[in-house]
């Protein structure tokens, strides 16, 4: 709850455009190489797809450039990444590749000998979304171009959000973040939406009700995120009635989409409700067994991923050290309580809050070597 009442974290990441297409099976099946069309999958045609579009660009094809800047973008290949997106951009006008070139820039993603001449990409980055939504768009206009607006209006936000390129300004984020939301639109931007979500919960603006109804939006239009935060609301009654049983389903369906966040409130959910083999289960699950990678596609926040763990671990503990729901075991659950402290800084205090309570119990163990989730 203090995570979703501390409003929008600092840390929020770009709006991704979608990945490149790999609609071109036809053009891989005339090459030389064998392949059965009813078996042909994402793996084969990605092991050629570069080459298609390196011949693509020799035809002087207009898409490719960008469509092999952006596959090398997904890879992580930045440098790689940023040729193809100049090319794009410079040789094509390609607004797709304005956009990528934008958050390179402002994410420092641009390796130096690319970027020698931009004294303050921030900066640059923030113009070039300005210019980005100068972009017309409906029937008579390529498509994309709806997309690409919602997508720089929400990163002009999260500049104003973080203060960089720009003078921070929360009534300017909330400006472009509105912009970018669309009225809930599912073709704007649903990251806006998130990001509204959070930051209505936050102090400055505080208003549960419009927060509820932004990740209601966000949820309906597919953020995971954004369902995890309705659970969380249905859990503890922020903005909406406190209810259980919704609070059960959002989270449940988060959890297997893939939020860390979600199954950690799920072991609330259960501890509170009595159902300590349950909750022992799954937070000794999230401790030992959930890597980070397993969460990627929920496209959590890292300071929300911190504290799941710290949930996790902290409730876990409790059932070791009480035996509810697992065998007692005290000299492991002490362990468990430094691992929060370790895990979560922001939950010290209360962590010393509790142990203060229990009797005998009020050393930590303060050796974090070694430790790993």
């Amino acid at each position: 709850m203090d995570d979703l009442l501390s409003g929008l974290p600092k840390d929020i990441p770009a709006a991704k455009l979608p990945q490149a297409s790999f609609r071109i099976t036809k053009e891989i099946l005339e090459r030389d190489e064998k392949f059965d069309p009813e078996t042909l999958n994402y793996e084969i045609v990605d092991s050629v797809l570069e080459d298609v579009l390196y011949s693509r660009i020799e035809r002087g094809d207009r898409q490719a450039p960008f469509q092999l800047g952006q596959i090398y973008f997904e890879k992580k290949e930045y440098k790689l990444a940023w040729k193809y997106f100049q090319m794009a951009m410079n040789d094509y006008e390609d607004p797709r590749a304005k956009y990528q070139t934008g958050v390179m820039l402002y994410d420092n993603l641009v390796e130096s000998q690319s970027g020698d001449d931009t004294q303050n990409p921030q900066v640059v980055a923030c113009q070039m979304f300005e210019e980005l939504l100068q972009l017309k768009f409906g029937p008579q206009y390529p498509d994309g171009q709806r997309e690409l607006v919602y997508h720089a209006a929400y990163n002009l936000g999260r500049a104003y959000h973080q203060g960089f390129g720009v003078y921070p300004s929360d009534e300017k984020a909330e400006e472009y973040f509105l912009l970018a939301a669309n009225d809930g639109d599912k073709h704007a931007c649903i990251y806006a939406q998130t990001a509204l979500g959070y930051f209505y919960a936050g102090p400055s603006k505080r208003d549960l009700k419009k927060s509820f109804y932004w990740h209601t939006e966000a949820c309906g239009n597919g953020s995971v995120e954004s369902q995890c935060a309705i659970g969380v609301m249905y859990l503890y009654g922020l903005g909406v009635g406190q209810d259980w049983t919704s609070a059960l389903i959002c989270l449940s369906e988060a959890a297997s989409l893939g939020s860390l966040y979600a199954k950690a409130s799920l072991v609330y959910l259960y501890y509170k409700r009595k159902m300590f083999t349950n909750a022992a289960a799954l937070a000794s699950k999230i401790i030992y067994f959930i890597k980070d990678s397993e969460c990627s596609t929920a496209e959590c926040l890292n300071s929300f991923q911190l504290r799941a763990k710290a949930m996790a671990c902290f409730i876990y503990a409790r059932c070791l050290h009480q035996g509810l729901g697992v065998a007692k075991d005290e000299s492991q659950a002490m362990t468990l309580y430094s691992k929060v402290s370790f895990t979560c800084p922001n939950c010290r205090d209360l962590l010393i809050q509790y142990l203060k309570k229990m009797t005998s119990c009020f050393v930590i163990i303060c050796d974090f070597n070694g430790m790993h989730f």
